[in-house]
């Protein structure tokens, strides 16, 4: 009987520390870390906190709103303005490598090698014509890394002052966790009792 009162205390001590630790939230912790009563340590997913914080930051802040939009413009910008060379590569780069395939069918070893050397003249006249085209992917695919760099480093410095705040205006109390570890030991007495017996 003593057991069970025991546990049952446990069982209350359990659900009215868990009630705590929800009331006890600043209003204004982002919902992004605001605990929920279905977080459940072991079956909790992961979670980007730095993207969900940033996020909902961005939704309040004019200046960090108008960013996304134009990084998101940015992405729909580019793939309009590189479309139409890229089809216009990919399509010629097939035709090449389709061609060289089909070279080695050629059993005349002479010309085959005629027919290689064309190829490859006009493969060589083509990446010349379209050298500044490539440069200027290059370029912009210099530029994005550098704006993604810029970016991230940007969701960090704005997220971890608010994740700073949190640590220290939501510190949960240690003391759930002491009077757990005293029903624990109590119970590991009582369980020590019972055996010797």
């Amino acid at each position: 009987m003593k057991t069970i009162l025991t546990l049952l205390f446990l069982s209350l001590f359990l659900v009215s520390s868990c009630s705590d630790n929800e009331s006890s939230q600043d209003s204004n912790t982002p919902s992004s870390l605001q605990t929920k009563s279905s977080d459940v340590i072991y079956k909790r997913s992961y979670e980007d906190l730095v993207e969900s914080m940033y996020k909902e930051l961005a939704e309040k802040t004019p200046e960090l709103s108008d960013l996304e939009k134009k990084i998101i413009s940015l992405k729909e910008g580019e793939e309009d303005s590189t479309k139409t060379f890229i089809i216009y590569n990919e399509k010629n780069q097939s035709y090449y490598n389709t061609a060289s395939l089909k070279v080695k069918q050629v059993k005349d070893s002479v010309l085959r090698a005629k027919i290689n050397s064309l190829i490859e003249k006009s493969l060589s006249k083509y990446n010349g014509n379209v050298v500044v085209h490539r440069n200027l992917l290059n370029t912009i695919d210099k530029k994005n890394a550098s704006l993604n760099d810029l970016h991230l480093l940007l969701k960090i410095t704005r997220t971890l002052p608010i994740i700073e705040k949190y640590q220290s205006s939501n510190k949960p109390s240690n003391k759930p966790i002491n009077g757990f570890l005293n029903e624990l030991n109590n119970t590991i007495k009582i369980a020590d009792t019972l055996s010797k017996k």
